[in-house]
């Protein structure tokens, strides 16, 4: 088999699955694979490889094959020509012709150009084009819509245009040579099959009589694809109205947020005076939101709060953590704890954010349940924020998690660093230098709401 496109491995995983378990061989081809090559090879255990390449320069080299999978650049020049490699030109089909699964031949590239490196393609190719989004009642582009950031073509239709295009191109005059089934769903598939490979397996040949729909199924499958595509540009319009859908600067992410400082300073004054069990949580909502979805998804069995003030998030989060039924701890150090914290999953210690070691005994620390979750919201310097890193950064595993809070305080009292950052921020920037490779910023937590929307700006960090 050959999989032309992989993105994130999330199909090529499954199907390197049934090859390992059939003694079957898998051919990946993506220029620019979005998962780790190595893991994905090992895991195979001979039965996958990874071509990083684009499809034509590779593709002649691992024929001939059974199945061909296109999913890789969506447009008449590399479908028409991946077609042309595995067919011919022209004339009859080679005895070993693939049978092919082709995606995309529907809304919106069936009959459009998308070009995910448009200096790849000749230029007598290339149609006029540009990056817009798509919308289905506007053959040009939209001012909202699906896939803004794509380079498309400028006009829907016409010669030349479109996966869809490029098959019929690609077997015009041999169409009955072969078997094609269009599946008017998830923005169109198709599978061709060769006749002579129907022949051979009458199992194939009922697969596909099973895939056939009738024509008044077809109308209603086309009837809720046109709903399905209504629902997400409508969903995609309504992100680009209210600017939610965050954009990351170009280049390394820095440490700014979306939110005006005016605005940033209304929700310190908010939050100051939010309280949970009667104790100051001193937590704003987009954080709130951002650690209960952490909670439920890292599913932490050991939490530490570094710098725990009265408590109030000690108690929630011992809360949310019987509230996912979670058996862990939660584990709070301070300069001068709280008192009468009576809650049987919460244990706090008297102790200096500066040195942890005299807090916690390290070995201790190393039978303590996992993942761990740790939050350093203690005093906000450099010093502090840089040393609770440097404490815990030898004790964190593959899939723990460390918060770095409020590095958004200089937006509020202007106060920075030698760098230009705040105390906590620079001491992220400090660790990361140093610490990359092991460390991961969560994007989806930083962004959730726009960009670095959260008082921890680039402050929620993923243990590789």
């Amino acid at each position: 088999m050959v999989e032309i496109g992989a993105a994130d491995g999330g199909h090529s995983v499954r199907i390197a699955r049934w090859c390992r378990q059939n003694q079957a061989k898998l051919e990946v081809i993506d220029p620019l694979p979005d998962f780790d090559v190595d893991a994905f090879e090992a895991s195979s255990q001979g039965h996958a490889t990874v071509h990083r390449a684009l499809s034509l320069q590779v593709l002649a080299g691992l024929l001939p094959a059974d199945v061909v999978l296109i999913d890789g650049d969506h447009n008449w020049y590399t479908v028409f020509h991946e077609l042309g490699t595995m067919f011919g030109a022209d004339g009859p089909l080679p005895d070993h012709a693939p049978i092919v699964v082709c995606h995309d031949v529907g809304w919106p590239y069936g009959r459009r150009d998308l070009y995910y490196a448009p200096e790849t393609i000749p230029e007598a190719y290339r149609q006029p084009h540009r990056k817009g989004p798509l919308r289905p009642e506007i053959a040009g582009l939209a001012e909202s819509g699906l896939n803004p950031e794509g380079w498309h073509a400028e006009r829907e239709g016409g010669p030349r245009n479109g996966v869809r295009t490029a098959i019929q191109d690609a077997l015009a005059g041999r169409t009955d040579q072969v078997r094609i089934v269009w599946l008017d769903v998830l923005f169109g598939l198709a599978v061709i099959a060769p006749l002579h490979r129907l022949e051979a397996s009458p199992a194939l040949a009922q697969v596909l009589d099973d895939l056939e729909l009738s024509r008044n199924w077809k109308s209603i499958a086309r009837m809720v694809e046109q709903e399905r595509i209504g629902a997400a540009v409508g969903a995609s319009r309504l992100a680009a109205l209210t600017g939610f859908a965050p954009v990351s600067p170009p280049g390394a992410r820095p440490f700014t947020t979306d939110v005006p400082q005016r605005l940033l300073a209304t929700i310190q004054h908010g939050l100051q005076g939010f309280r949970y069990k009667n104790r100051s949580m001193v937590l704003s909502p987009f954080d709130m939101a951002n650690l209960q979805a952490l909670i439920e998804q890292l599913r932490p069995r050991t939490i530490f709060e570094i710098g725990v003030f009265e408590g109030g998030r000690c108690l929630w989060m011992a809360d949310a953590m019987r509230a996912h039924a979670i058996e862990g701890r939660v584990i709070g150090v301070d300069l001068t704890p709280p008192a009468d914290l009576d809650d049987p999953l919460i244990e706090i210690r008297a102790g200096d954010a500066t040195n942890l070691a005299a807090v916690f005994d390290q070995r201790w620390l190393e039978t303590l349940p996992r993942p761990f979750l740790v939050i350093e919201d203690s005093a906000h310097t450099l010093e502090v924020s840089a040393a609770v890193l440097d404490f815990f950064d030898p004790h964190l595993r593959t899939g723990d998690y460390v918060i770095v809070e409020d590095g958004n305080m200089d937006s509020l009292t202007g106060d920075q660093s030698a760098t230009g950052l705040s105390g906590p921020s620079a001491a992220i920037d400090r660790f990361l230098a140093r610490r990359g490779e092991a460390y991961e910023v969560d994007v989806e937590a930083c962004d959730r709401f726009g960009f670095n929307v959260t008082s921890n700006p680039n402050g929620w960090l993923k243990r590789r």
